[in-house]
């Protein structure tokens, strides 16, 4: 999955706010449209190690690996017809 995420550019920023309920909701939305996504971290580095380790349970998806600043996250697509990768 890390080699699949080497090409995608970031889709979330999270910046001096850190991780808000409309980042999560931003995350949440773009994993439902991507399953694989990249988070970059600004200013707030902190909350990468927040957002990694609540992504389970909060976003019911894994944490790929992390880069630097850059998070790489996976949740498959519900429906099985509808996924872009496999695991």
């Amino acid at each position: 999955m890390r080699s699949l995420a080497h090409h995608i550019k970031p889709s979330i920023y999270i910046g001096k706010s850190g991780l808000t309920d409309g980042a999560l909701k931003s995350i949440n939305q773009s994993l439902d449209l991507n399953e694989l996504i990249k988070i970059k971290f600004n200013n707030n580095k902190a909350s990468k190690s927040a957002l990694a380790i609540s992504a389970k349970e909060k976003l019911s998806a894994f944490v790929v690996g992390s880069i630097g600043n850059t998070l790489i996250m996976f949740r498959p697509h519900e429906d099985h017809e509808q996924r872009k990768y496999s695991i």
